[in-house]
């Protein structure tokens, strides 16, 4: 293996592991209490400024972001990938299982109550199988976490490719307008509060760095 790819892996390894760090000492300022003033205000602020008409749109982000549509997506791309000689693309998926594990741990020690009822603003009847499973608390937020993931792997596939520079960087701007939506949907809707969103998109965006090596 040429130096240069064991450079550019090794400094994968370290973004990722600064980033979960990061996401750790975050995790426990949470677990203290010190932003619960701070995702109260928050949520108020961003549901008066999104006005309720726009719900039901907002609220098909809550399906694009279960754990469903996520793993669909995750491994249409890892086949793909694979099918293009990346043969560690196929480890991906039990990447994104083993995020996941780490999501629940959190969720399960992390005392951080999910949001009041009377903020809650989900415009759709459906719900996945995964919407129904309450593994503990609403930290981090598992939409956030898994759109930070697919994004940043998108981004890098994508800076990786032949397009040229113009489509990559419409490529980008699209990623990101999703990424950004989807978490800001999570606390118009009540589904999570603030701390909630930017723990789950540290914890992916750690993982995507982990799994760059993959591909």
């Amino acid at each position: 293996m040429p130096a240069v790819f064991k450079k550019e892996k090794f400094r994968f390894i370290v973004y990722g592991a600064i980033i979960l760090a990061i996401f750790y000492v975050f995790s426990f300022i949470v677990k203290e209490d010190v932003f619960t003033r701070f995702d109260f205000d928050m949520t108020v602020r961003i549901q008066n400024r999104i006005p309720v008409g726009i719900d039901p749109y907002l609220s098909w982000f809550s399906l694009l972001g279960s754990f469903e549509v996520t793993l669909l997506i995750l491994t249409v791309f890892s086949i793909f990938k694979f099918l293009k000689k990346k043969f560690l693309s196929i480890l991906l998926v039990p990447a994104f299982g083993i995020m996941h594990v780490v999501e629940v741990i959190g969720k399960a020690f992390l005392d951080h109550p999910a949001t009041p009822f009377m903020f809650h603003r989900y415009a759709l009847d459906f719900f996945f199988p995964s919407g129904y499973i309450q593994p503990g608390g609403s930290y981090p937020s598992g939409h956030s976490m898994r759109t930070a993931y697919l994004a940043l792997l998108f981004i890098y596939a994508i800076h990786k490719s032949k397009l040229s520079q113009r489509l990559k960087l419409c490529n980008h701007v699209a990623i990101l307008a999703i990424y950004i939506i989807m978490i800001i949907s999570r606390v118009s809707l009540g589904e999570h509060w603030t701390t909630d969103v930017i723990g789950g998109s540290l914890l992916g965006v750690a993982f995507a760095f982990f799994s760059f090596i993959l591909l």
